[in-house]
């Protein structure tokens, strides 16, 4: 058994939907890599967590369901929801998107494979799988962004794990329109702090779902273009596609 067939096979075990000879067989693979070892070991204790909960009243389907809800619920109040997450080619590059049930809370670039994306969401949370299905809407949202045919995401959105002024700046870039550009120093002041434009340029830095929130379109002091989660030469693209020409002097719109 490879990794990625590993990972695919994570949540059929979890629902109690694989076999004997697949068990046997990802504990045999997680027995000689250290990465599916980790996840290996999650998966058991959730599970003897979901046995323990039915145990008294034997564990009849409806039983077992109830009780990985419960699990699930708890995860989830205790700040680690299970994450469903997929693959996206863009023109900048693989984007790499979690989505809990509430909604989408991560959107990164720049990772090697699923195998990296995947382990950093596991240090949030002990359940996360791929699910492109599930992420139909976000994906198809970000492909029409880049197309040219959306100009606003109406995906929701899930930023219980940012800091309440991180939400509260993220919320207000997120009213910045298509095509409208922005600055540190004006969210600043329309957050009511107008010498906090360093630190809203900090939790800019920290935003979780680029694009959709557009901390692109907020631009440093001078029109200078400013830093960007996935880099300068991401933000240039997307500027370009809602139609600034940034130049080393400033964009040709603002």
């Amino acid at each position: 058994m490879r990794c990625d067939e590993f990972t695919r096979h994570v949540d059929d075990v979890l629902a109690g939907d694989g076999d004997r000879r697949l068990t046997v067989a990802m504990s045999r693979h997680a027995d000689g890599c250290a990465a599916c070892r980790r996840e290996w070991e999650r998966l058991r204790l959730i599970r003897a967590g979901v046995a323990d909960t039915v145990a008294a009243d034997g564990p009849s389907g409806a039983d077992t369901h109830v009780a990985r809800q419960r699990l699930r619920s708890a995860l989830d109040h205790a700040g680690h929801p299970p994450i469903r997450f997929g693959v996206v080619p863009t023109p900048v590059g693989t984007v790499f998107i979690g989505l809990t049930e509430h909604g989408v809370c991560d959107l990164t670039f720049g990772r090697s494979s699923e195998r990296e994306y995947r382990s950093a969401l596991l240090k949030r949370s002990p359940e996360v799988w791929r699910d492109d299905t599930g992420l139909t809407p976000v994906s198809e949202e970000l492909l029409a962004y880049f197309a040219g045919t959306l100009t606003r995401f109406t995906v929701p959105l899930d930023l219980r794990h940012v800091t309440p002024f991180t939400a509260r700046v993220l919320r207000e870039t997120r009213k910045i329109t298509f095509g409208r550009l922005s600055s540190y120093g004006a969210l600043a002041a329309r957050l009511g702090s107008p010498g906090a434009s360093r630190a809203v340029g900090g939790a800019l830095g920290r935003n979780p779902v680029p694009i959709i929130v557009p901390c692109h379109r907020v631009l440093a002091q001078g029109g200078r273009i400013g830093g960007f989660t996935g880099g300068v030469a991401t933000k240039r693209v997307l500027l370009s596609v809602e139609g600034h020409e940034f130049q080393d002097s400033g964009p040709s719109l603002f």
